[in-house]
């Protein structure tokens, strides 16, 4: 079989073989998953066209905050992916992909202890877990309650109006004083 006879289904579209660059086949990069799921390379000429696609499947929303991604604005979607397999997770709004990055290298650093992403989602779930959980009847000595809030707000302004009447008397004095002399 000749290589303008081999057809490749690349993003939708039948092309060539002929017509594509020869990609090296190196073990970073494997053509098929241990699953069997086939591996495609995204050139960058195609971001745009994925990016439409991932958020026609995700029905206009954005997988992280359910909120709706406009791709007119320039920059509002970006294409996420795992940098462990480089393969692509879906269309997030910007700022939910710099969240996503940030809570991974922190789990990564403080939590899990491994930037693997195998170590840190069981981590994450775990920290989900623990914080839906119900707390202790006990309070933490350092925190203050809504009405111990109110009541040092309330001393503060108390203390600050004392310290003003206590500058105005002292100037009273001052003024009294030179007045005599």
């Amino acid at each position: 079989m000749s290589h303008s006879d081999t057809e490749l289904t690349f993003i939708g579209l039948s092309l060539a073989q002929s017509m594509l660059p020869e990609l090296p086949v190196t073990p970073e990069i494997p053509r098929t998953t241990p699953q069997g799921v086939r591996l495609v390379k995204l050139p960058r000429s195609a971001m745009r066209t994925h990016a439409v696609r991932l958020l026609k499947e995700q029905g206009g929303m954005c997988p992280l905050c359910r909120k709706p991604i406009d791709l007119s604005i320039k920059g509002e979607g970006v294409i996420d992916h795992d940098h462990d397999s480089g393969r692509i997770r879906g269309l997030l709004h910007r700022s939910c992909n710099a969240c996503e990055g940030k809570v991974s290298n922190a789990a990564a650093r403080w939590g899990a202890k491994s930037s693997k992403y195998a170590d840190i989602v069981p981590y994450l779930e775990a920290l989900v877990g623990y914080l839906k959980q119900e707390p202790s009847q006990f309070i933490y000595p350092m925190h203050k309650t809504p009405d111990e809030k109110r009541d040092a707000s309330l001393k503060k302004k108390r203390e600050a109006a004392a310290a003003l009447r206590a500058r105005r008397e002292l100037a009273r004095q001052a003024r009294l004083k030179g007045a005599n002399e």
